[in-house]
């Protein structure tokens, strides 16, 4: 989550500096807010770790999308980063919930 994090705070700070567009700014928003729910999720608040991936399948989804109407690579890369991250919390929960039905035994 805040390799996740970095990422859209990082490139979207230099695509506002490059295009100047104030929603360039929309990514490093999320990224922000997926960095502060990142710490609770290290200590295993369920909570924090559902508001974050559902963040990031939106974020993914919207900059796909958007990326794709104005043709803006760095944008869709954006997208497909964050799906991919968003695709690695799902299996890290469903790792986790099998290790916890296993202990159960």
């Amino acid at each position: 989550m805040l390799v996740n994090a970095v990422v859209l705070i990082a490139l979207g700070v230099y695509g506002y500096f490059s295009s100047g567009s104030p929603t360039a700014l929309i990514a490093p928003a999320i990224g922000v807010v997926l960095l502060g729910l990142s710490f609770p999720v290290k200590k295993d608040n369920h909570t924090a770790a559902h508001i974050a991936v559902a963040l990031t399948l939106i974020a993914s989804i919207a900059f796909i999308i958007i990326g794709i109407r104005r043709g803006n690579a760095m944008v869709i890369g954006m997208g497909i980063f964050s799906f991919l991250c968003f695709d690695m919390y799902v299996l890290n929960f469903i790792l986790r919930k099998r290790q916890r039905d296993s202990a159960k035994l």
